[in-house]
């Protein structure tokens, strides 16, 4: 299988799918899954497949997640093995893990499971909250619902994390009155009146919170900036993008008044992006028996995944997936091959009768 997997993980990354751009590889994820599965099993919503068995009400269900598209960046070494690490935009995040959703696929063709399956390949994740592939799946259909555990395919290393935080960005708008420059008098500095705001917000720092024994960091910090004016000018408006990162058990409307509370009043106050964290769901007996089973080591997701949202939707959801979460993102991003095949032979192993 290990050569399968190779095989297929260099065809995925070998299909350039940045965001926005997930047909020709959900294409190529749909034609596969036609091998294994009826077309009756197997729905297409735009650039996104949910591939299912036929559900059996004696079996638990097991929801297999996974985006197909990238960030934008570079990659030297696309489909090159040096050093046991496969290259590719994507290779850890998270083509890896669609490699293994399909090397489930093809193993479980002709061999008896313990669990019915669902595989959910989504567009647009490296996006916006609003325009993720995951939410029309979840709101249009009900398959994923019966999922009693889901798992995200992101890459943890081969740990599971639990849990995520949530994540929103709000713009603190700033209002002065426009002048010269050399007579500040006669206007009224916007940037300057951002003093006391960016200061609370420097003193900030980290506040912990622990849920199920997992201990999540809150920040919240200043990311962008934007102004009117020029170099002479003394600038009417000034705009701090500010990202809050918040924990398990805090409301998007808690979050908010967190900001507005500190923003105290000295300025307006705009909120875009707004996602919920994730529940952490350790009670959960599938989740309960994975984790011992493999001994696996468990930590608190410290950034935001679709987790968030398969909670929202009542869905008991982990990320565990097997590419390294330090190369996510990064200029000629790598997997580690032997990342790919533990994490195959885990899932096998789980699943097998």
């Amino acid at each position: 299988m290990k050569k399968k997997l190779t095989e297929y993980l260099i065809n995925l990354v070998n299909i350039p799918s940045v965001i926005g751009s997930e047909k020709e590889i959900c294409d190529y994820v749909e034609n596969f899954s036609k091998r294994y599965y009826p077309e009756k099993n197997i729905i297409r919503y735009n650039n996104s497949l949910i591939v299912y068995d036929e559900i059996n009400p004696s079996k638990k269900t097991l929801a297999l997640v996974g985006h197909l598209d990238t960030v934008p960046g570079e990659n030297d070494f696309t489909g090159q093995i040096i050093d046991g690490k496969l290259y590719g935009l994507g290779a850890s995040d998270m083509k890896g893990g669609l490699a293994v959703m399909m090397g489930l696929m093809d193993y479980f063709s002709d061999k008896s499971k313990r669990f019915n399956l669902i595989y959910v390949f989504y567009e647009k994740e490296e996006g916006p909250y609003i325009e993720n592939g995951l939410e029309p799946l979840l709101t249009e259909f009900d398959i994923i619902h019966k999922a009693d555990l889901a798992v995200a395919l992101e890459p943890t290393d081969n740990k599971v994390q639990v849990g995520c935080l949530g994540t929103l960005h709000a713009s603190i708008i700033f209002e002065g009155k426009r002048a010269h420059s050399a007579r500040p008098w006669q206007g009224e500095n916007a940037i300057h009146k951002a003093a006391d705001f960016l200061k609370r917000l420097a003193d900030y720092g980290i506040h912990e919170y622990e849920f199920s024994g997992m201990k999540f960091l809150e920040v919240m910090n200043a990311t962008m900036v934007e102004f009117s004016g020029g170099r002479n000018i003394i600038p009417d408006r000034f705009v701090i993008n500010v990202n809050y990162r918040f924990a398990p058990g805090k409301s998007i409307d808690q979050a908010k008044e967190d900001v507005i509370k500190l923003v105290n009043g000295e300025a307006k106050v705009e909120f875009t992006d707004l996602c919920p964290s994730g529940a952490v769901c350790l009670y959960n007996p599938i989740l309960s028996e994975f984790i011992e089973k493999f001994s696996l080591p468990v930590e608190a997701k410290q950034a935001w995944t679709d987790v968030a949202r398969l909670s929202l939707h009542g869905i008991d959801a982990v990320n565990f997936g097997p590419g390294d979460p330090s190369q996510a993102h990064q200029k000629n991003e790598y997997i580690p091959l032997h990342n790919l095949f533990k994490n195959f032979k885990i899932f096998q192993s789980f699943i097998e009768i």
